[in-house]
């Protein structure tokens, strides 16, 4: 019986020191606010100044790998993340002319496009590579972007990849109800766009795929009984067909219980202390894992990275940040 107790303290001493010794990386999610490759270009004008800005505080974020929203191009990102460092890798949809912008008649919109900015020295070091994915187109629906997807994998082919998603979700209805009739057309593109991610998460659920979706999901996940959150936390698989409203709707009958579909998000019970609306003091940034990737998460982890110097910020987002073990 001693024998027996022994062999399995030292069974617990070697999985604990495996998983002390596993790799540790860092995961950030950041809107950039219409980021423009030209100084003086788009939304928000930058000259020189405002982009050596944002790259002081892409050193303080110091991610591993970064979700990007609202940058115009390669261009762009790169004059925040040298790419003598960063790989860069931006949505493939492309440019059109978006009009001007709304506060700024006589400025010209540029694409927001969602990327990801990929350390990689340090995903070397951690024994990790990635590769591209093609993007999720069918997430558009006329919100005009694709969400950027990879796949970060073992160098050795050992253990399982993990799909990473930046996306960029409607504007306009960050709360409120989504199930009762809706007369706002942003909160009709936003639901549409639910349909259509809780397919996606149940295919990687029903196929034990790994997955992390990272951006700006224009809507307070955390917010007491949201209902985009409850749809795609709701535990349950099914089969899904298009549906002109709903984007894609469940078929009646199809519905059973998955552990896979039960979703983490990284901020749950997390006060956000940069609110837009102090009525409504939750985030619309997310990092949302599934519940065998979130496993890894490293406890206390989770950060909201708040800005050094003066107003303005250097975007109207704040980037947040979480580390796990893949």
């Amino acid at each position: 019986m001693l024998r027996q107790i022994l062999v399995l303290l030292l069974i617990l001493v070697c999985n604990a020191r495996a998983h002390a010794q596993a790799p540790v990386l860092r995961l950030a999610t950041w809107n950039l606010e219409h980021l423009a490759a030209a100084a003086g270009h788009g939304c928000r004008p930058r000259d020189e100044a405002d982009y050596e800005r944002l790259r002081h505080e892409a050193a303080r974020l110091s991610a591993d790998v970064i979700a990007l929203q609202e940058v115009e191009n390669q261009a762009a990102v790169a004059r925040v993340f040298d790419p003598d460092t960063y790989a860069i890798e931006i949505s493939q949809q492309p440019d059109r002319d978006l009009g001007t912008c709304r506060r700024h008649r006589s400025r010209k919109r540029t694409m927001q496009r969602t990327g990801f900015a990929i350390n990689k020295e340090r995903l070397a070091r951690l024994g990790l590579t990635y590769r591209r994915l093609p993007d999720f187109e069918a997430i558009d629906l006329g919100s005009l972007r694709w969400a950027t997807r990879i796949l970060v994998e073992p160098t050795d082919g050992g253990g399982e990849p993990i799909q990473l998603m930046s996306l960029h979700l409607k504007s306009g209805c960050s709360y409120g109800r989504l199930a009762s009739k809706i007369r706002r057309d942003q909160c009709r593109l936003l639901r549409r766009q639910l349909g259509v991610l809780e397919e996606w998460i149940d295919a990687r659920a029903g196929a034990d795929e790994p997955f992390v979706l990272l951006g700006d999901f224009n809507r307070q996940l955390d917010q007491p009984r949201d209902d985009f959150w409850a749809d795609i936390d709701d535990g349950t698989l099914c089969a899904w067909t298009p549906d002109p409203v709903l984007g894609r709707r469940c078929r009646p009958g199809t519905s059973y219980p998955d552990a896979d579909a039960d979703l983490v998000l990284a901020n749950a019970g997390e006060p956000f202390p940069y609110p837009f609306n102090p009525r409504y003091p939750y985030a619309i940034d997310h990092i949302v894992f599934d519940p065998v990737t979130a496993r890894g998460i490293v406890a206390g982890s989770y950060r909201v990275l708040g800005y050094e110097g003066g107003t303005p910020p250097p975007s109207d987002h704040h980037p947040v940040a979480i580390s796990f073990r893949p």
